[in-house]
């Protein structure tokens, strides 16, 4: 009997050990969960005689980082010992009314604070538009771990003109020249904005997704953590021709919406199926965009 026992004991443990895996995994997937799990666990590593010189907690009293196998994670990012915190890079392209996209891509992060904007006349941008230091990249001792990327369109572009961006680009996040993130804009929403409604004739407000921090898309245990000095670029493409995106071999083309034809072909502002998309002229009513795109996470820099 005492030998059944045992067995008994012996299966349920091996099955722990065979579903703990996706336990975990169910667990770390809810936010409530993750930072009591991880307490236990470091917990019970401090308990278990992990040491680094002679001690296993950190001056905050918590347990020092350690790998999955147990070791010591110098390379983690540890709260207290640096001055972290919820934060978002932000950079803003501005788009004329009448602009068209050409071949070269729109590229955000790469124009400083204090730097002129080629795409905007060489405007110098300020923090207005960007609260980017350094081009393309964060100075030392500056990191960042990115949970969301986001696009957002300020208040007063035209709903004709929103629908050329959304529909026509798309984008390309790279980090050290490698895609991590590419496609629409719409997957990616920026969660803020504004919301309301209004009685007064032709008052119009359009965002991306809802005005809600929730209503993102979150990469969770895929976000991309951006080291100091490492190159990121995020390039907005809208080099199709309207030939291309509706075939449609001539300007009265059946095949082209009826919205495009009648408010760019027909005006004379657009004269040809081979032009890449383009935004209402003022003249035709157009407002131009203004398009922030933002990266949602956590910085890391020196504690003062």
């Amino acid at each position: 009997m005492e030998r059944f026992i045992y067995l008994f004991f012996g299966v349920l443990v091996a099955m722990a050990a065979l579903a703990w895996p996706a336990v975990k995994d169910k667990l770390y997937m809810r936010e409530n969960w993750r930072a009591p799990l991880w307490s236990v666990l470091g917990f019970c590593k401090s308990e278990l005689g992990m040491a680094y010189l002679g001690q296993s907690k950190m001056g905050q009293g918590t347990a020092i980082p350690t790998t999955v196998s147990g070791d010591i994670d110098i390379n983690a990012l540890v709260g207290q010992l640096v001055d972290q915190r919820k934060d978002y890079v932000y950079d803003t392209k501005t788009l004329p009314p009448g602009f068209t996209f050409t071949g070269t891509p729109l590229r955000f992060f790469q124009v400083p604070i204090g730097q002129q904007d080629p795409d905007n006349n060489n405007i110098v941008k300020t923090e207005q538009e960007t609260n980017m230091r350094s081009q393309g990249q964060f100075s030392p001792p500056y990191d960042f771990i990115m949970n969301n990327l986001g696009f957002y369109v300020c208040c007063g572009a035209d709903i004709f003109d929103i629908s050329t961006l959304f529909n026509l680009c798309r984008f390309e996040f790279k980090i050290l020249q490698k895609i991590q993130f590419q496609g629409h804009l719409q997957r990616h929403p920026a969660g803020m904005g504004i919301a309301g409604m209004s009685t007064v004739t032709s008052q119009q407000n359009w965002t991306n997704g809802l005005p809600d921090p929730k209503c993102v898309w979150w990469f969770g245990d895929w976000r991309k953590y951006i080291p100091p000095q490492v190159n990121f670029t995020l390039d907005l493409y809208g080099n199709e021709s309207y030939q291309n995106l509706y075939n449609a071999a001539t300007t009265t083309s059946a095949n082209l919406p009826a919205a495009i034809r009648s408010r760019l072909f027909d005006t004379g502002q657009v004269t040809a199926v081979t032009s890449n998309p383009t935004l209402l002229s003022q003249a035709n009513g157009g407002q131009g965009i203004k398009l922030i795109a933002l990266m949602n996470g956590v910085s890391n820099g020196p504690v003062q």
